[in-house]
């Protein structure tokens, strides 16, 4: 018994998991290296190419298995961390597998050899000749099969950070650890645009990373952040966890509304919805929860009544106004016209309806909707071939992840999912990176969120053997009465 009290002492401690494991050394590369590329949007391109020197030699000496959490914090700056159409994080992807599958030990050993997860490998591979097709149309060809070969890479890179793990508490660190690097990676990403490349950031009418980096995407970007910070808040043991997050929390919400994205406030209103509701019917979680909704409120009060005339204050107050008061009285911004615009000429052009057709054929303007865009690019066969490529993901990630062993399932596990899929109805196709890393993320939640979930009649779900539940063994009584008078009927019977 004494080891069980000694269990629960430390886990009532009042840690912060979160911090737990980081390396400060990475966070430290990806400042100096964002630094760099915000230095090649101002000033020369030659410090682009140190920037990604300083992102790729660190990886020569870092353990492949942590390779992960250098690309999630580099995911916000993929748009204008590039040289020749290749971004850092594909060369990451490839220095990943190079390490691998050809200068690693796992093909060495019948027994250890590292297998390309085939469900995921033989839809990607059909659906890069089928992009080929594009020669036919005479444009955009290489560019297409680009396309389709990193994102291979990707898709059996986020298989394998999961296949990797040994076991359920291995995986459960690493889920939670991918989402912190993920978080601080895109804190890192604006706090050096303000620093170095204000124009674009706090001097700018709508908040971007770079020209040509993507309000709206920096939107959805920072209201998937707030999608893991407060699913993590239902999720907090002790006071310090939810300081933390909420610390995190105030700075993601500011540069949600500095970038007046109605994309990224429809995703906060569904995250914190889903979160009040479903959340709530947890009763582990709701004293948290009850503090998030209260200091929400007041703090999002507060600065709409008390900064008026500040900049903060605008970027509030515009964004609400780009729902209350759209230009034109669309609210849609033209979006609408283009959908519809979109749909007359897909389905008036056999060729487009089934094999879809590079984006002159639409006016070179993108549709600005997920589903669209690759109906549009890809017809309906290739549409078959896409929904075919990511059925297969999901079932490669589930079966890693539950082989390690299932936790239970939470109706909130779903969120970043509905998020992803809600807001891409007015953002771009899920073939990019950071789409397919929220589905990829999106699947581990659905096994990994009640993974912490214990039998609230047991005092502790395992001793440090890491046996049986205590309570549940035989000749044990009265688990719950440690402590007190009534010790002795611990007693074997």
């Amino acid at each position: 018994m004494q080891k069980v009290l000694k269990q629960q002492k430390t886990e009532n401690k009042t840690s912060i998991r979160y911090l737990d494991g980081l390396n400060l050394w990475i966070l430290a590369a990806v400042f100096v290296a964002n630094i760099f590329f915000q230095l090649s949007e101002v000033s020369s391109s030659i410090f682009m190419y140190v920037g990604t020197l300083i992102m790729i030699v660190p990886l020569l000496f870092l353990d492949k298995d942590d390779y992960i959490y250098v690309f999630v914090s580099l995911l916000s700056v993929i748009r204008f961390s590039t040289i020749f159409d290749v971004s850092v994080i594909n060369l990451i992807t490839i220095i990943y597998f190079f390490r691998t599958y050809i200068t690693g030990n796992e093909f060495k050993k019948e027994k250890d050899k590292r297998r390309l997860p085939k469900n995921t490998v033989t839809a990607c591979v059909v659906f890069i000749m089928y992009s080929l097709q594009y020669i036919l149309n005479g444009t955009q060809a290489l560019r297409m099969s680009f396309i389709a070969i990193k994102l291979m890479f990707f898709l059996v890179y986020m298989v394998d950070v999961f296949r990797s793990c040994t076991d359920r508490k291995t995986g459960a660190k690493r889920f939670m650890n991918i989402q912190v690097y993920y978080v601080i990676g895109v804190l890192i990403a604006v706090f050096t645009s303000i620093l170095v490349n204000p124009a674009y950031s706090l001097d700018a009418t709508r908040m971007s990373l770079a020209e040509g980096a993507g309000v709206n995407q920096l939107g959805i970007t920072l209201a998937f952040c707030l999608v893991f910070v407060t699913m993590g808040m239902t999720k907090v043991t002790n006071y310090k966890e939810w300081i933390c997050l909420a610390g995190v929390a105030l700075p993601l919400l500011y540069y949600c509304f500095a970038t007046q994205s109605r994309t990224s406030l429809i995703g906060m209103i569904i995250t914190f919805a889903a979160v009040l509701t479903m959340g709530y019917s947890q009763p582990r979680a709701r004293k948290w929860i009850t503090f998030m909704a209260v200091g929400s409120v007041a703090v999002l009060g507060g600065l709409i009544l008390f900064t008026e005339g500040s900049q903060l204050h605008e970027n509030i107050m515009g964004t609400i106004e780009r729902f209350t008061d759209p230009r034109g009285n669309d609210i849609s911004n033209g979006r609408f016209d283009l959908w519809a615009r979109y749909v007359r000429i897909f389905t008036t052009n056999a060729r487009l309806f089934f094999f879809g057709g590079p984006l002159e054929s639409y006016g070179n303007i993108q549709a600005h909707n997920m589903f669209l865009e690759i109906f549009a690019l890809y017809g309906i066969v290739g549409a078959g071939i896409i929904a075919w490529m990511y059925t297969a993901l999901f079932i490669d990630i589930k079966n890693s992840v539950v082989s390690l062993g299932k936790g239970k399932f939470r109706l909130l596990s779903l969120l970043p999912m509905a998020v992803l899929f809600i807001t891409g109805m007015a953002s771009h196709t899920l073939l990019n990176t950071e789409p397919s890393f929220f589905f990829c993320m999106g699947v581990a939640m659905i096994y990994f969120y009640g993974e912490n979930d214990l039998d609230e009649n047991t005092l502790a779900d395992n001793d440090d053997s890491g046996a049986e539940p205590l309570a549940k063994r035989k000749g044990y009584k009265n688990f719950r009465r440690l402590g007190n008078s009534n010790s002795k009927k611990f007693r074997r019977v």
